[in-house]
């Protein structure tokens, strides 16, 4: 999975970052990885009802930030969504962690795809 962030610049703005700004490939890696984790935590309270998508969308909204997702909640969660998120939790080698893959697990058997 891979998440850009973006923002619209016109012609007449001038970007606010010279080639000397660039992000070296560890910082990037560092940010993408932030970023999942996010996505990943977002999609856990949704699919484990710890929160609804909308009252993720208003708390995000609050803190002027967008709601990462790692799946479609539109569409629902597919068996690899779930299976990449499992796999991401395990190797965090965390308890709170191994508890959430289980409820992940829990998800992922009564899944169809």
């Amino acid at each position: 999975m891979s998440i850009l962030l973006y923002k619209e610049v016109t012609m007449e703005e001038e970007p606010d970052y010279t080639e000397d700004d660039s992000i070296s490939e560890i910082d990037k890696m560092k940010i993408e990885k932030i970023m999942l984790a996010a996505a990943y935590d977002n999609s856990y309270k949704v699919l484990t009802g710890k929160i609804t998508f909308s009252e993720l969308l208003d708390e995000k909204d609050l803190m002027g930030i967008s709601a990462l997702m790692a799946y479609d909640p539109i569409k629902g969660i597919r068996k690899e969504e779930l299976e990449n998120m499992i796999e991401f939790y395990v190797e965090q080698d965390d308890v709170e962690c191994y508890r959430k893959c289980a409820e992940l697990k829990k998800i992922l058997d009564n899944t169809s795809e």
